[in-house]
């Protein structure tokens, strides 16, 4: 796993993990804050737990953190469920049952090898997985709790106010790109064309869900949380600047750099790399957090002027 994607997933777990505690603190009893918490920390379940899969290589942890990755996936579908109902202020139809079903395949998932058979890495470093019978009627899981969430998300109730039908829909957009990304990435190719190279893309269009509810919760009032958004904005795409910008200056200057030894290649190389950081790392926070007020005023003025017209 390369340092860029190592970083992206790093990241994306700790938006998941902080966002997931900040929500829920700022109204524990409110069930669509309560239901973020829950959505954002199954993904953290499934996002991390592929995470430590990709750095096994040997039974029976390989196997164990496979098995795990299905059953906290068995669980977001679910999550993602209950996340846009309670946006949509509908209630949860059939929540006993459904709660039941998905416990029971979760558990399934995580203690047989009805849905995760087996683990392997090969010689080129490439996990593969033998699914067990179970996984035809696992995969109509995953697939059906995300078409119903879609549908609340793109059909809304004709009662709800406009910025929430804009809520649904932004949401529901990222709801569509994650799980289409997700779904082949991580279940078609795999099982039906015994492709695994593009997992990692599966499981990091993450990312994109979760910029989707940022910028909603930005743009459009949900949660009501500009200022941790704003910080997270700029954090995120600072740290993941500084370490390609990091790894590039890096390797460029190990092989520019006049020194025999690979070593003190490597030495000099690191340390003019953390000079030219902490010289550009003020610079560019200062940057980003220019960008960032500048597009939170002018979607304020967009409100402002759409609200004067009606």
């Amino acid at each position: 796993m390369s340092l860029v994607v190592a970083s992206l997933y790093l990241l994306c777990l700790a938006f998941l993990f902080g966002s997931a505690l900040y929500i829920f603190s700022r109204d524990p009893f409110s069930r669509l804050n309560s239901s973020y918490a829950l959505l954002a920390l199954s993904f953290f379940g499934w996002v991390g737990s592929l995470f430590v899969y990709n750095a096994q290589t040997v039974n029976p942890a390989l196997l164990n953190w496979g098995r795990v990755n299905f059953a906290t996936a068995a669980l977001i579908v679910p999550a993602v469920y209950l996340f846009v109902c309670m946006l949509a202020k509908r209630p949860f139809k059939g929540a006993a049952w459904l709660w039941l079903e998905s416990g029971v395949l979760i558990l399934l998932s995580l203690f047989t090898g009805l849905v995760d058979k087996s683990e392997v890495v090969l010689a080129t470093g490439e996990h593969i997985t033998t699914y067990g019978w179970l996984f035809p009627l696992y995969l109509l899981h995953i697939v059906g709790f995300v078409i119903a969430a879609l549908n609340i998300a793109f059909r809304p109730p004709a009662q709800l106010p406009s910025e929430t039908r804009v809520q649904l829909r932004l949401v529901g957009f990222g709801v569509l790109v994650t799980g289409v990304v997700g779904i082949t990435a991580n279940i078609v190719l795999p099982y039906f064309y015994h492709d695994f190279r593009f997992i990692n893309a599966g499981t990091l269009s993450t990312i994109f869900l979760l910029a989707m509810i940022a910028y909603t919760s930005v743009a459009h009032h949900l949660f009501n949380i500009r200022v941790i958004l704003r910080a997270t904005f700029v954090f995120t795409i600072l740290i993941a600047f500084t370490l390609e910008l990091y790894q590039l200056a890096i390797e460029f200057l190990t092989h520019l750099l006049p020194l025999g030894d690979p070593t003190q290649r490597q030495i000099a190389a690191t340390t003019i790399a953390l000079i030219v950081n902490a010289f550009t790392h003020e610079f560019i926070r200062g940057w980003l957090e220019q960008i960032a007020d500048q597009l939170l005023a002018h979607r304020r003025r967009g409100h402002r002027l759409s609200r004067r017209k009606y």
